[in-house]
């Protein structure tokens, strides 16, 4: 029994030793996860191959790129990969934004001068022009094919259109417009609008296209105020027309209104008066031509005349004639004043000329010196 115990327990002992011996003939355990992993390690490998060949190829090309963006873990969906696209050359802003226009666009006035205050007063049936001077404010030369059109109010007998130049009006030059008018025969005020209409019929105006030049006048009934009308007035001396209102210091000549005058006595009056200068030279004179006007029945013209209150070397005649068409002028009345600190009151019957439509004329004219040739026309008016 002890001897069958020995020998088991000296098997078993020399089965274990050989166990732990090595094994140079026996095949090498592999772990089944080594080949996953070696086919991630080549795949990976053939990725980072083809992005830097897509890289390389990037630079030398232009067609459509696709950029990819990093995937990054996330529970939001991955946004979408930028595209870039060729582009053309560059084209200016400029070019871009130019649109096609109407053949209107480029034309614009600018406004500089007029005759004929708004509000000036004229008697029924009076003929008169206004003038306009206009700039060239646009792009476009305005020439023979451009016209003056009658847009609103009442055209007061004037045309409803006519050329606006003969000539090239190139931009930055200017234009005079004048129109010939005639007053309503019913009192009241009176107003007409006009604009500019180019070579293709477009009509256009100033920087606001809305806005228009007119006359705007007030007809006068019962009597001819010739202070009230004082700028319709035409002034002129032998060398020209000139301004209105005028300057007392403007050795040419001048005419303006005083509504506060002191009168060649020293008084002081409440009515309105018309100041008058001859040109200062030797027998200058100063005329001032009514427009043409309806001479109303039994009318007469009245005024006081007087010298300035300090021009004591004052002497001057005063000459009222009046022109029928174009028609020799006719001497109606003349008054000569001198200075003599009395006033001369003046009543000149015009009933020989009722119905009939002429020009009144006044004429001042210095007897010999000019010198201190200055006279107040007090009131002066055309009435029955």
């Amino acid at each position: 029994m002890k001897a069958q115990k020995f020998l088991f327990v000296f098997s078993l002992v020399v089965l274990l030793f050989s166990a732990c011996q090595p094994q140079p003939n026996t095949a090498t355990p592999t772990d089944p996860l080594d080949s996953v992993r070696t086919e991630v390690a080549q795949t990976i490998e053939a990725l980072n191959t083809k992005i830097v060949a897509t890289d390389q190829a990037a630079q030398t090309q232009t067609a459509i790129s696709f950029v990819p963006s990093p995937v990054l873990p996330s529970s939001e969906p991955s946004p979408a990969p930028t595209l870039s696209l060729p582009t053309d050359p560059a084209v200016p802003t400029a070019a871009l934004l130019q649109t096609p226009t109407s053949s209107g666009s480029c034309d614009q006035a600018a406004f500089i001068d007029e005759t004929i205050p708004d509000g000036s007063q004229f008697p029924p049936g009076t003929v008169f022009n206004k003038t306009w001077t206009l700039r060239n404010a646009g792009s476009c030369t305005w020439n023979a094919d451009y016209d003056v059109v009658f847009s609103s109010g009442d055209p007061m007998n004037a045309p409803a259109a006519l050329p606006l130049t003969e000539s090239s009006v190139p931009p930055g030059s200017s234009v005079t417009i004048s129109i010939p008018f005639t007053s309503p025969l019913v009192g009241g005020s009176y107003r007409a609008d006009f604009k500019l209409r180019n070579a293709d019929g477009v009509l256009f105006s100033f920087k606001d296209p809305s806005q228009t030049f007119w006359v705007e006048i007030q007809v006068m009934t019962g009597k001819i105020d010739l202070v009230a009308m004082a700028c319709s007035i035409r002034w002129s001396n032998v060398s020209g027309e000139l301004p209105c209102p005028g300057l007392p210091t403007d050795t040419r000549g001048f005419a303006y209104t005083d509504f506060a005058p002191v009168l060649e006595n020293g008084a002081k009056d409440n009515e309105p008066a018309l100041w008058l200068g001859v040109q200062q030279i030797q027998d200058g004179i100063l005329r001032g031509t009514l427009p043409v006007m309806l001479i109303p029945e039994n009318a007469k013209f009245s005024t006081i005349l007087g010298c300035a209150n300090d021009q004591e070397s004052c002497d001057v005649t005063l000459r009222l004639s009046y022109q029928e068409g174009d028609k020799p002028l006719v001497e109606i009345a003349r008054w000569q004043k001198v200075h003599d600190g009395k006033l001369l009151s003046i009543t000149q019957d015009l009933s020989a000329l009722s119905g009939k439509s002429v020009r009144i004329i006044l004429q001042l004219e210095a007897n010999g010196s000019p010198y201190g040739d200055t006279v107040h026309l007090l009131a002066p008016t055309i009435a029955p």
